[in-house]
């Protein structure tokens, strides 16, 4: 392995001219909402779109909470919902437990096997861990093991509701953006009736 990597940095220096640019991060994304503009998240490396709420946007948190790391509904990929959001029969989470037979009857490629299966799939998906529901939620920075830490200490989704930004600091391993987005998302007025 030793004899390989000075050959692989002469290659590296080869691909380096001195003319390469400076890559910037795109100012405007056709996936945002509004005039398209995004922005870079304070004291983060990260950049969203400065309109939220975009149905692209909702379309991606859709997807997310029905995926594999948070409620893993089997036939509920990214089509299903891109499909039920442009036929109006979803908008947030709680909509996928109201959908019914016959408005997936009604819908382009669905047909009485896949309406039953995927119902079946959002009813077994009623009953799903606090990490993973979290995990579904999108808020930042919470990914599968802060969910899981988080639920570790927390137990129920009532116990969010009252959390102040001191209280996620008894969580080992909880920093200050984490306190903040946590305590930031069950604050937020929309996410507390959902």
């Amino acid at each position: 392995a030793g004899d390989i990597i000075p050959e692989i940095v002469e290659v590296l220096k080869e691909l380096r001219t001195g003319k390469e640019k400076k890559w910037a991060f795109p100012t405007h994304s056709p996936l945002c909402g509004g005039d398209g503009r995004t922005e870079r998240v304070p004291g983060e490396a990260a950049h969203r779109c400065k309109t939220r709420g975009s149905f692209k946007e909702q379309e991606l948190k859709l997807s997310h909470f029905v995926g594999k790391s948070a409620l893993d509904i089997d036939g509920f990929g990214k089509k299903t919902v891109s499909l039920l959001m442009e036929h109006q029969l979803i908008s947030t989470y709680d909509d996928i437990f109201e959908l019914t037979y016959d408005e997936l009857m009604a819908l382009p490629g669905f047909q009485e096997t896949s309406a039953k299966k995927l119902l079946e799939a959002i009813d077994k998906a009623r009953t799903v861990s606090l990490d993973r529901f979290l995990v579904g939620l999108s808020i930042d920075h919470v990914g599968e093991e802060t969910a899981l830490l988080l639920a570790q200490k927390f137990n129920t989704l009532s116990r969010f509701k009252n959390l102040e930004e001191e209280d996620l600091y008894s969580v080992k391993g909880i920093g200050d953006n984490v306190a903040n987005a946590v305590e930031r998302w069950f604050k937020e007025k929309e996410n507390r009736a959902l």
